[in-house]
């Protein structure tokens, strides 16, 4: 390619050494124009209409990018390249910035830069006009188009419209949409749900058309096909949507005419949601229908005329066998496995229609092939969690089984065979053998839950018979299930083998019997000699009178009697019989109080009731005693002298017993006591002078009663003990515990 070049520059020193390097370059050029000012290069861009432009942006006439801009604006086609100082360079990055194709230093000129300039710039501006070219040529086929084309951001405004969809929303609500407007203040509320909805399918990447048709005053109906497309940015994220409607009104009108028409038969079956197809004889595939041909991916002239037993699946029990013969002479429909396009199975129920020829014989049939490969991947599905549970079932670490709602067995697993020794084959569809679960329990449960009443888990420990004979200790866990009707239906029972568990318990209740008693028979045999040293005391307290030695001894004597007092009810707590009777709470407290030690601070503490309870109460009467007891006695020890010292005690009903609280505006408790503050020897207060065992009673006591206890105290707060105790014949615990013993009991015999 020869080129044209035009040189705009004052300088004679940069004009000579720019044409003797032009000459060095080799380029082919049909002639280099010189023109020293602006104006005169202006005249020669006119006429001679130069390949490329080489222009120094200080003239005699124009200085800097006015310089660029003037050339610009009146010969817009020709590539420019700047020639410029090193001063100058700022100047002409921003020519290049406003189009200027490249520019070249003077001082760092030489041919090679000249000739790889030249050449670039030329092509790139060649390259720049045919992209506008092609950008103006798609505007105005956008422009034009009798489609309505419109886009949005993410934001929903408007980011490009064509003159179509602007004319066509003037129609709806009278305004003209312009770039930067919201879509949807032009959208009315009944199509605004279809758009957002087409939206958002868009936004999360999916390409689509959908129909619609809308209603322009003064009421004629539009029929749409839109088509609607994500517009991807360079980093391959969602940055819009893009939307093309077309009228289809003319197709509306033939897809009726055509439904009307001798057609309307076979239209019928290309719009049905199964899959149709007529075969002969001889298997030949003669017709699909367009859903059949969408959900195998095969074209028409694939299938017609071709045997239609090549599409089955190998493994297919009508692979190469005659169709017709076979799915006529079945009435059910038959499910059968095709291969698609893909490679992929595609499952079908398939049923038959016999088509006759003229002769009156069967010459084929119509098959109906209705798609189920979803419904087989649930199949599939299903049998493959069925599995995983199986597998579960087989190898959790409990015995598991399920009996119906008249206690039928219906399920075991391995593990409650190996533990049991029990052949599940031989237990299913019986009742389970008394000794592996009693009769009695499930009689209880159902009784209690088969009505509807809420709840149904439960927890026992027993001892079960496997089938060698011997005895494995089990914690048994029962949970109802339920219908839809919330009836009683079954019940799910697990069995975890605690024989050790149970072993090491009983080791531990044998090492404690044998504390209790060493502890019991300690303490009694301690409190002989000190009620003789005690008597000692008191004749030396009459031969001596006012001795403070006298006094020390008795001292130390009476809190070790304390102590041996306290160690004995700890060990009668737990070896001594409960005797349930009614409660009179307030005789009951009248009697704690009057079992204490009668000291000064005994008449310093005021004494609050409030009792409230409507129930009746049945319970252990000498522990409930013992435990206000020690609760009172705390406070009045612990009372803070420099206040008006009160201890408040309130009963009232709760749940199937009662609660009771204890506060006092004492001393209060240590931070570092707090979480001790029930076990053995602990004190709570750098002033204790007791022995650490009274709350450890309390806390013992109420345990053996079936109860709770809790204790709050925050800083600058009263003191507050709550306790909750369950009437003994009434609640759930205590006819739970009292069956636990009658079967464990029934199980020994």
């Amino acid at each position: 390619m020869r080129y044209k070049i035009l040189l705009i520059e004052d300088n004679s020193l940069d004009i000579n050494l720019f044409d003797q390097m032009l000459c060095q370059t080799g380029l082919k050029t049909n002639s280099l124009q010189v023109a020293r000012s602006l104006q005169t290069g202006l005249e020669m861009a006119a006429v001679g209409k130069p390949d490329i432009v080489f222009l120094d942006l200080n003239l005699g006439d124009s200085t800097g990018l006015d310089t660029f801009r003037t050339l610009r604006s009146v010969s817009e086609n020709a590539p420019v390249v700047i020639l410029t100082g090193l001063e100058d360079e700022k100047l002409a990055l921003e020519a290049l910035h406003e189009g200027a194709q490249d520019y070249l230093i003077k001082k760092n000129l030489t041919p090679e830069l000249i000739a790889r300039s030249l050449t670039y710039s030329v092509e790139r501006k060649k390259a720049e006009n045919e992209l506008l070219i092609t950008k103006l040529r798609q505007e105005a086929l956008i422009e034009n188009t009798k489609d309505g084309i419109w886009a949005v951001d993410m934001d929903l405004e408007l980011i490009s419209v064509n003159r179509s969809f602007c004319e066509a929303i003037r129609s709806m609500c009278g305004r003209v949409p312009q770039v930067g407007d919201l879509v949807t203040d032009f959208i009315s509320a009944e199509y605004l749900d279809f758009f957002l909805q087409t939206f958002q399918r868009a936004a999360s990447g999916e390409r689509f058309s959908a129909e619609t048709d809308i209603v322009i005053p003064p009421g004629e109906h539009h029929y749409l096909e839109i088509s609607v497309n994500p517009i991807v940015n360079h980093l391959g994220e969602t940055a819009g949507v893009s939307f093309f409607a077309r009228n289809i009104n003319q197709r509306k009108l033939s897809e009726l005419k055509i439904k009307s028409s001798e057609e309307a038969y076979k239209l019928l079956l290309e719009t049905i949601n199964d899959g149709v197809m007529f075969i002969d004889n001889d298997n030949i595939i003669r017709f699909a229908n367009r859903k059949f041909t969408e959900i195998t991916g095969y074209k028409d002239e694939e299938l017609n005329g071709n045997d239609f037993t090549s599409l089955l699946s190998e493994t297919d029990s009508l692979h190469r066998a005659n169709i017709v013969r076979s799915i006529l002479t079945n009435e059910d429909a038959r499910e059968i496995s095709i291969v698609n396009k893909q490679g992929a199975p595609v499952w079908f129920s398939v049923k038959g229609t016999p088509l006759m020829d003229d002769t009156g014989r069967i010459g084929g049939a119509l098959l109906t092939h209705t798609e189920i490969t979803h419904r087989k991947q649930a199949e599939k599905a299903i049998r493959e969690k069925e599995q995983d549970y199986s597998n579960l079932l087989e190898t959790m670490n409990e015995g598991l089984i399920y009996l119906d709602r008249t206690g039928i067995l219906k399920f075991a697993n391995k593990k409650f065979e190996s533990l049991t020794g029990f052949e599940v084959s031989e237990l299913l569809g019986n009742k389970l053998p008394s000794q592996i679960f009693p009769e009695t329990l499930f009689g209880l449960l159902s009784d209690e839950f088969g009505n509807g009443a809420p709840g149904g888990n439960f927890q026992y420990e027993l001892q079960i018979t496997n089938q060698a004979g011997e005895k494995v200790w089990c914690l048994v866990s029962c949970s109802v299930i339920r219908n839809g009707q919330e009836e009683f239906y079954g019940m799910l029972v697990t069995y975890n083998n605690i024989s050790d568990r149970k072993k090491a318990e009983e080791r531990f209740q044998t090492a404690q019997r044998e504390l209790n008693t060493f502890i019991y028979r300690t303490s009694h045999d301690l409190k002989g000699p000190l009620s003789s040293i005690l008597g000692l005391i008191h004749i030396l307290e009459k031969e001596a009178e006012g001795s403070p030695c006298v006094k020390m001894i008795r001292s130390s004597a009476e809190k070790l009697d304390r102590m041996l007092n306290e160690m004995l009810n700890v060990v009668r707590i737990k070896r001594e019989k409960l005797l349930p009777e009614p409660i009179d709470f307030r005789a009951a407290i009248s009697l704690a109080i009057q079992g204490l030690n009668r000291d000064d601070n005994f008449y310093s503490v005021r004494r609050l009731f409030d009792v409230e309870n409507r129930r009746e109460m049945r319970t252990d009467k000498k522990l409930l005693v013992l435990i206000l007891q020690n609760l009172i006695d705390n406070s009045v020890k612990y009372h803070d002298p420099s206040k008006d010292s009160i201890v408040n005690i309130t009963v009232k009903d709760h749940m199937h017993g009662v609660q009771i609280k204890v506060e006092d505006n004492g001393i209060g408790f240590e931070d570092a006591a707090r979480e001790n503050i029930f076990n053995m020897f602990n004190k709570g207060n750098y002033r204790s002078e007791g022995n650490g065992l009274g709350l450890y009673v309390v806390k013992n006591a109420v345990d053996r009663l079936g109860g709770f206890i809790e204790m709050s105290c925050n800083k600058g707060e009263n003191t507050v003990f709550t306790i909750f105790l369950p009437d003994l014949y009434s609640t759930n615990q205590w006819v739970e515990s009292t069956t636990a013993t009658v079967l464990a009991g029934n199980e020994e015999a």
